[in-house]
């Protein structure tokens, strides 16, 4: 509470110090009624007093030139962004991509940006940024990178607009120039075909007993992920049988429908008919699971991993077998993008197979849990390949451009 105070302008702008300070503070009345405080920081009433009144026609001619009376360091509003990413994590309610933009606030935006004021940030500021971006790097930016940046400052931003620390008008626009992603490794669909004959045997070639459990393993993973769409990772290494179960529509028709939880948070998807085969080759390997069918072990929510080796551990390195997989069988580059392929190619198969059927691509965005944007930007270059016999016309056309 203020010890005494000292009216500069009556009910406009009021002096005063606190309990166990010595500086002057200074109150002002705002236009829409809002008090605002600065500090003098003078100790002295007289220079306090010349102060003051320095400061409360700073604040009227900002408020005139439509400017924020008050401003925040720019770390301070981003570090209240993080708290409530935080805190929606905590509550089960937030992204999975909360993570990734936490470590863009704190790795990038903080260290560069953390000192100014939000309210300074101009064009020419987020110039100097985006070259020290590329220079941090020494090589161009991925778009992708891009959009996360500017995620996050939007969200600071906003933050600092709602609070009144900054002036919406005044902020700059943010652009992506970055490099766009190249088209993302996928398999032809004799490519597959050819990688599911060839896992049926390659698994007993493995020198140790772990290893050809592995390759065990990496057939059924291969064949799940390819027929769900399922992210490799954090989606497909945490299901559980409790995460599976049977879906009933209205014409008494059933479906295997997956729970999963990875980048974009918990969703719901509906698995290829054939995937009840896999799981039923999976739950094989274990005595304690084996002696139910299917359905009874779905009935049963039973809380262990799908994906676990025979001796009943689970593994982090299907990735690696994967790869040895295909330079066995010479699969690890194709034709459509210079990148090598991993596991990830498997749900970039399932969209491109999807597509190729004419799945509505909204539809299609869901059952992935991605965005029709993201599916537009790695999938449009594909689409003369799907729809080759459209574009190559019927034999009769080609007999018809023969004859002239």
């Amino acid at each position: 509470m203020p010890t005494k105070s000292v009216q500069i302008i009556p009910s406009v702008a009021v002096l005063y110090k606190r309990e166990r300070s010595g500086v002057w503070q200074l109150r002002v009345k705002l236009a829409d009624g809002k008090w605002h405080r600065l500090t003098t920081r003078e100790h002295e009433l007289d220079a306090a007093k010349e102060r003051a009144l320095d400061l409360y026609y700073e604040t009227r001619a900002k408020q005139q030139a439509n400017l924020p009376a008050a401003s925040r360091r720019f770390s301070n509003v981003a570090k209240l962004v993080i708290q409530q990413m935080e805190a929606e994590l905590a509550a089960g309610r937030g992204k999975s991509v909360y993570r990734t933009y936490i470590s863009v606030l704190n790795n990038t935006l903080i260290p560069y940006f953390g000192r100014m004021n939000v309210d300074t940030i101009t064009p020419q500021v987020m110039t100097g940024f985006e070259q020290w971006r590329e220079q941090q790097t020494n090589k161009p930016i991925p778009a992708s990178t891009i959009t996360n940046h500017n995620t996050m400052l939007n969200k600071v931003f906003e933050v600092a607009v709602q609070h009144g620390w900054a002036s919406r008008e005044k902020l700059p626009t943010l652009t992506n120039k970055g490099r766009k992603s190249d088209v993302r490794p996928t398999f032809s669909l004799q490519e597959y075909r050819r990688l599911v004959q060839r896992l049926r045997h390659w698994h007993r070639n493995g020198r140790t007993e772990r290893t050809r459990q592995m390759r065990e393993l990496l057939r059924d993973y291969v064949l799940i992920l390819a027929n769900t769409g399922m992210r490799h990772g954090t989606e497909a290494l945490n299901l559980k049988w409790k995460h599976i179960e049977w879906y009933v529509d209205l014409r008494r028709e059933q479906y295997l429908q997956f729970t999963v939880s990875g980048k974009t948070g918990a969703r719901q998807l509906i698995a290829k008919h054939q995937v009840a085969r896999y799981l039923q080759r999976i739950k094989g390997r274990f005595d304690d699971l084996a002696c139910y069918t299917l359905d009874e072990l779905l009935d049963k929510r039973v809380d262990e991993y799908v994906f676990r080796l025979r001796d009943g551990t689970r593994t982090q390195n299907l990735h690696q077998s994967f790869e040895q997989f295909l330079r066995d069988c010479d699969l690890l580059y194709g034709t459509t993008s210079d990148k090598a392929r991993t596991l990830y190619s498997l749900r970039h198969f399932y969209a491109t197979m999807e597509l190729y059927r004419g799945r509505n691509i909204h539809q299609l965005a869901v059952q992935m849990g991605t965005s029709v944007g993201m599916l537009e930007q790695h999938y449009s270059k594909l689409t003369p390949m799907l729809l080759a016999e459209q574009f190559a016309g019927t034999r009769s056309e080609k007999d018809i451009a023969a004859a002239h």
